[in-house]
């Protein structure tokens, strides 16, 4: 080794050495003994070469992965906890009149049964606020129809004596027609007596006279009995006439007196059907409500449950009934792993039931998912209440892994599932052979 003064460099570029300065030491490089001694020393060092090793081991896994992974196919839709029968979806209680509220009977909560009641409602029609206006419409009822049935009884009378002459003229008529035969029969007589000379002229001539009187009063008879006829068929269209105007002038009071006992009826509201009251829209009493108005919510008792998801158009056109659907319901911890439904845990199975043949306006289409009854049930409606949200995977085809990244990143839609019923019959032929 050796100490070199190190020299001093001024601002005004002149360069000095001094005399006692300080030294840096230079330890000169070992000698290179051989060539593969160097060779050692550029070497890649063997951690370097176990990570290159488990990096393209790692590759060679992720691509066969890629190849051979199945992944299932999903679509995923949110929606909400409902019922797949409608009477057993909330019910809402409208207010059939216009009216005050008098009272509230039940309280929101309250358990109810199918026609009981909820609330009293004061009419504020001007025609239905008397309050004994139904009494005095069943008056003028009862008055009403003794005096139509009075009217048509002496129409009926009437009619009775019509008929009662026509049988008298036709009486008449028999009568004088037993006259006419009488009398011709006494002419011919005389007519042959005076013909021998055994009568006189006189008595052919009294008989003559007897027949033509007979023929006329036949006549008279005869006459009598068509008008008799006619006063009959006239009165009794007359009389039922009559009856007809009654039976519409009582049909239209029963009609008033029933739509007034129907509005005064309206006025007590009652539970549809068994449920719970699960919202009061009106709760102050003297409050006035329309017609139609919402009035209060009943949640039906019942345990029929279904869930309704929306998915997008280009969605709904690849799913058909009958697919399997794994659900999430808020409030109920889960995992769900998409392309491995078998491995998650805490969601439920469904069966897709019907999908709605338009959208909603938005684009988006209903889809109906009931419980599968082949797998664990839903939790009980106390626990799963309708209106709860709910996320559904709607299970799909089987493919690769890679075709799902490739189809992902492309953005194209999953696989169209090919039903059965369009899927062609092997020949039997074709199955023997394999047999």
């Amino acid at each position: 080794m050796e100490n070199i003064p190190v020299p001093e460099i001024h601002t005004d570029g002149i360069t000095t050495v001094p005399e006692k300065a300080e030294s840096i030491t230079i330890t000169p490089a070992p000698e290179v003994k051989n060539y593969h001694h160097a060779m050692t020393l550029v070497e890649s060092p063997e951690s370097a070469r176990k990570f290159l090793y488990a990096l393209l081991g790692l590759i060679g896994i992720f691509v066969l992965s890629l190849i051979f992974v199945p992944w299932q196919q999903t679509v995923a839709g949110s929606g909400k906890v409902t019922s797949f029968v409608p009477n057993a979806r909330p019910q809402p209680i409208e207010s059939p009149i216009s009216g005050r509220i008098a009272r509230w009977t039940v309280n929101e909560g309250a358990f109810v049964r199918a026609g009981d009641t909820l609330a009293v409602l004061q009419d504020i029609n001007t025609n239905f606020m008397d309050e004994e206006f139904l009494e005095k419409l069943q008056e003028f009822r009862d008055n009403s129809l003794r005096s139509q049935q009075s009217g048509v009884e002496i129409a009926r009378q009437r009619t009775i004596q019509a008929i009662q002459r026509g049988e008298a003229a036709d009486a008449a008529f028999a009568n004088a027609k037993i006259e006419i035969a009488t009398a011709r029969t006494r002419y011919n007589r005389t007519k042959e007596l005076n013909s021998e000379g055994l009568t006189s002229t006189r008595d052919l001539e009294t008989a003559q006279l007897s027949l033509q009187k007979a023929q006329a009063d036949s006549v008279r008879a005869l006459m009598s009995l068509e008008s008799a006829r006619q006063d009959v068929a006239a009165l009794k269209n007359d009389e039922d006439r009559i009856q007809n105007l009654a039976r519409a002038s009582v049909a239209d009071v029963e009609l008033r007196l029933a739509n007034a006992r129907q509005r005064q009826a309206a006025s007590v509201i009652v539970a549809p059907l068994d449920g719970i009251v699960a919202r009061i829209e009106k709760p102050g009493a003297g409050q006035v409500v329309k017609e139609a108005e919402l009035l209060a919510t009943i949640v039906p008792n019942t345990r029929d449950q279904a869930a309704e998801i929306l998915v997008s158009s280009m969605d709904a056109a690849i799913i058909d009934t009958g697919r399997s659907v794994r659900l999430q319901f808020s409030g109920f911890p889960a995992l769900q792993f998409s392309g491995f439904p078998e491995f998650s845990f805490g969601t439920f199975a469904g069966k897709v039931k019907v999908i709605d043949a338009v959208d909603d306006g938005t684009g988006q289409y209903r889809v109906l998912v009931e419980p599968d009854p082949a797998f664990e049930k839903w939790p009980d409606g106390r626990f799963l209440r309708q209106g709860a949200e709910a996320t559904g995977w709607i299970l799909l085809e089987d493919v690769s892994l890679g075709y799902e990244l490739w189809r992902q990143i492309n953005g194209f839609p999953p696989l169209i599932p090919v039903q059965k019923s369009f899927k062609k019959e092997e020949n039997p032929e074709t199955k023997k052979e394999k047999k």
